[in-house]
């Protein structure tokens, strides 16, 4: 083997050397950190677990306190929906038969009005035709529906329509006097507005 290659060898072999020197090195160090920073991670690692538990037990408290609220408003809703539903459902069918309540109503006022009123057959007739608006009046009530038949009272356009008034000087302007048709409401709700007339002040006679 010749010198040069020897040397070429030689040279290797001492940077091969270095090299492990110098990992060797750089892995003291390494460690030599690790090992410095160890006991402060670890005081840290010891020390986040109680303040972790502290902040997930608020958190998970506020997050059943806000479940328990969205399931209250949600029953809230249900609720309410439920009622309208019920409310809308009873109006429409009260909207439905009331025209046969009308009716019925007057049958009964065309009975006692008649020349023959006290034949027995026509008290007789009366009679029936009175339980059966006494038993829907009654049907209604447990249905929540409340009826509006107005009488001597001010006129409130929110539950009357008025078809006509009537100029008098017995009653202030404004008054029901005559019910024509009773209406009737549930809750907040107006399902159909009872027909009146309403008073008005007499006109003045211009004088000549």
């Amino acid at each position: 083997m010749s010198e040069g290659t020897n040397l070429a060898k030689g040279g290797q072999g001492m940077e091969d050397t270095d090299k492990k020197d110098h990992r060797s090195v750089v892995t003291t160090d390494s460690e030599a950190r690790e090992k410095v920073e160890t006991p402060a991670e670890e005081t840290a690692s010891a020390d986040e677990p109680a303040l972790d538990q502290n902040d997930e037990i608020e958190f998970l408290t506020d997050k059943w306190k806000r479940a328990l609220a969205d399931a209250e408003n949600a029953r809230k809703r249900a609720d309410a929906s439920r009622a309208e539903g019920r409310e809308h459902g009873i109006a429409v069918a009260v909207e439905a038969l009331a025209p046969a309540l009308d009716a019925l109503s007057l049958g009964i006022e065309a009975a006692r009005t008649s020349p023959d009123a006290e034949d027995p057959r026509i008290v007789s007739h009366l009679e029936g035709l009175r339980n059966i608006r006494t038993a829907f009046e009654t049907g209604l009530k447990a249905l929540g529906v409340r009826t509006i038949a107005p009488e001597n009272t001010p006129f409130d356009p929110a539950l009357h329509e008025a078809t006509q008034t009537q100029e008098t000087d017995k009653a202030k302007p404004g008054q029901v006097m005559v019910l024509h048709r009773p209406g009737f409401a549930i809750g907040q709700r107006l399902i159909r507005p009872a027909r009146v007339t309403v008073s008005a002040a007499p006109s003045k006679v211009e004088e000549e």
